[in-house]
C-alpha cells in the first residue's frame, strides 16, 4: 500500500497533474500549451528557418519570407481525451489557408497505437484541405486505435472552429454497431453481478458467458482494466462521457470485493482471464507443480509488481501496454512482444489453471492489495 501511494506521488511530480488536476500551481497560473520546436515546424514546412508567434498563430518564415502559418491545438483542445490523454496537434497552413499537414506533439497515448495511426496514412487525411473544409470533413477512425484517432479528429475540428470563431460540437455521431456493443457490454456487466451475488444461478452457462466476455469485451470493444489505464487515469483523470462503462467496471471492481472479500473483475469480466479458463477445459488433467515451484510462484506477482514500480520510480520511460497481455485483443495495433506474451500464457493455461492471473498479473495484484486489508 505504501508503494502504491509513493507511485502516485512520483507520477504526480513527474507530470505535475494528478486525477486531471494541476498541482503546485497558483491561482494565477495558466495551463501551458504543448511545446514545439523549429524541428517540429520543419516537418510541415521543409524550408522553414524561423517562426514568430503572433496572437494564436505561429508565422513561419524561410529567411525573410513568410511561407505559411501554423496553429498549436494545445491548450485550446486539451479537454479532448483519447485512449489515455489529450493528443495535441501542430497544424500547418499555406498563406492561402490550405492545410499542408499535421504533426502530433508530446502526448501520453500508447506509442503502439500512435504508430498504428501513422502507418495507415490517417495523418495525411486532411492534406490540401482549405481550412473551412476541415470542419465538415469526414475522416474515418483507425481500427485498433479508435479512441486516439477519434480524439485527433475532434481536436482538429474543435481547434479549427476556434480559429474561425465558429462553435463546434464535440459530440460524435453514434452508429448502430456502437450502440449494440454498449448494450451487450451492459448486459454482460449485469450477468457478472448476478454471478457475483448468486453464483449457482448461471453456473451451467459459465462457459458461454466467458466466450461472450472474450468476444465482446476483448476483441470487439477492447474493454479491460490494466496498469496502463490506472496510471493514465491517475494523471489525467477519466473522460466520463467517453469511458462511463469502463469507469463503472472500475468502481464495481474496487467496491464489490470489499463486501464479500472475493474478486469481481478478475473472476467475471477480465477477457484474458476468461480466455485462460476456456482453454483450460481442453485438458482436464493439469501439470502438478513441485512444492518448491509453488513456493516461488506464490510471491511472483508481488515481485513483478514491485519491479514495474521500481522502474517507474527511476523515471525510465516504460510503455505499460507492453508489460501486460491485454492489448493483444487489439491485435491490429498490438506490439509483437505483447502478442508473444499473450499466446505463451494462453498455451500455458491448457496445462496450468490461469497461470497469468495466479502468478504474474500486476493489475490483479493491485486490485487484491486494495481488497486484502478488508479480507483480513
Amino acid at each position: 500500500m505504501v508503494m502504491i501511494v509513493l507511485l502516485l506521488g512520483v507520477l504526480a511530480l513527474q507530470r505535475e497533474t494528478i486525477f486531471g488536476y494541476e498541482i503546485f500551481a497558483s491561482k494565477t497560473d495558466v495551463r501551458q500549451p504543448a511545446t514545439y520546436t523549429i524541428e517540429d515546424i520543419r516537418v510541415l514546412f521543409e524550408n522553414a528557418s524561423s517562426f514568430k508567434v503572433q496572437n494564436d498563430s505561429i508565422l513561419v518564415f524561410a529567411n525573410q519570407d513568410q511561407i505559411g502559418w501554423a496553429y498549436n491545438t494545445s491548450p485550446v483542445s486539451d479537454s479532448i481525451i483519447g485512449f489515455a490523454s489529450s493528443v495535441p496537434v501542430l497544424m500547418g497552413f499555406t498563406n492561402q489557408d490550405r492545410l499542408v499537414g499535421i504533426k502530433l506533439l508530446k502526448n501520453y497515448e500508447s506509442p503502439d497505437f500512435v504508430e498504428k495511426i501513422r502507418k495507415t496514412g490517417f495523418m495525411e487525411s486532411w492534406d490540401k484541405m482549405v481550412i473551412h473544409d476541415v470542419l465538415n470533413s469526414k475522416v474515418d477512425v483507425v481500427t485498433g486505435a479508435t479512441l486516439t484517432s477519434k480524439a485527433i479528429i475532434k481536436t482538429m475540428k474543435h481547434s479549427t472552429g476556434k480559429i474561425l470563431n465558429q462553435s463546434v460540437s464535440l459530440a460524435v455521431q453514434t452508429d448502430f454497431p456502437t450502440i449494440l456493443k454498449n448494450v451487450l457490454g451492459v448486459l454482460l456487466l449485469i450477468l457478472a453481478l448476478v454471478q457475483f451475488f448468486l453464483p449457482k444461478i448461471l453456473k451451467g452457462f459459465r462457459g458461454i458467458y466467458q466466450g461472450l466476455v472474450v468476444i465482446i469485451l476483448g476483441f470487439w470493444s477492447g474493454t479491460f482494466l490494466s496498469l496502463f489505464s490506472f496510471s493514465n487515469w491517475t494523471i489525467h483523470g477519466i473522460d466520463l462521457p467517453a469511458k462511463l462503462f469502463v469507469f463503472g467496471i472500475l468502481l464495481l471492481s474496487v467496491l464489490l470485493p470489499l463486501t464479500k472479500s472475493k474478486s469481481f473483475y478478475c473472476s467475471h469480466l477480465c477477457p484474458f482471464g476468461a480466455s485462460q479458463d476456456l482453454l483450460g477445459k481442453i485438458k482436464t488433467k493439469k501439470v502438478k507443480l513441485s512444492p518448491s515451484t509453488k513456493q516461488f510462484l506464490s510471491t511472483l506477482r508481488e515481485k513483478v509488481f514491485a519491479t514495474i514500480m521500481l522502474i517507474m520510480f527511476t523515471g525510465v520511460s516504460l510503455d505499460l501496454t507492453n508489460v501486460e497481455p491485454f492489448s493483444a485483443f487489439l491485435y491490429s495495433s498490438a506490439s509483437i512482444p505483447v502478442i508473444v506474451l499473450a499466446v505463451s500464457f494462453l498455451i500455458l493455461s491448457i496445462f496450468i489453471p490461469r497461470p497469468w492471473c495466479k502468478y504474474v498479473c500486476p493489475t490483479g495484484y493491485l486490485l487484491e492489495t486494495i481488497r486484502k486489508p478488508f479480507k483480513s
